[in-house]
Parts: structure tokens; sequence; C-alpha cells
């Protein structure tokens, strides 16, 4: 499959607190991803950079 997403290495800080810290994910053609996780974790973070 074909590759239709790929990051690599996103860090995020705000005020020294680490929001994303070293992200990697790929996202293959077809696939599909959820994100998860606690409030805090950086999930709106994520989709808004």
């Amino acid at each position: 499959m074909s590759t239709l997403l790929e990051v690599n290495g996103i860090n995020v800080s705000f005020d020294g607190f680490k929001a994303i810290n070293n992200l990697s994910f790929t996202i293959a053609n077809k696939e599909l991803r959820a994100i998860i996780g606690p409030n805090g974790a950086g999930k709106t973070t994520l989709l808004q950079i």
C-alpha cells in the first residue's frame, strides 16, 4: 500500500510544557487510525498543527 500521510518528529511546547514530544506515525491508503488519550494529552494540538 502507498503512504497517505507520514509525520516525523513533531514537537510542540507551551511555556516549557511539552504538549507533543517527538511524535511520528504513518497512515497508509485505506487505513483508519484513532487518536485517544486523557485530557491534556495533546490530541487537539496534534489536529491543529
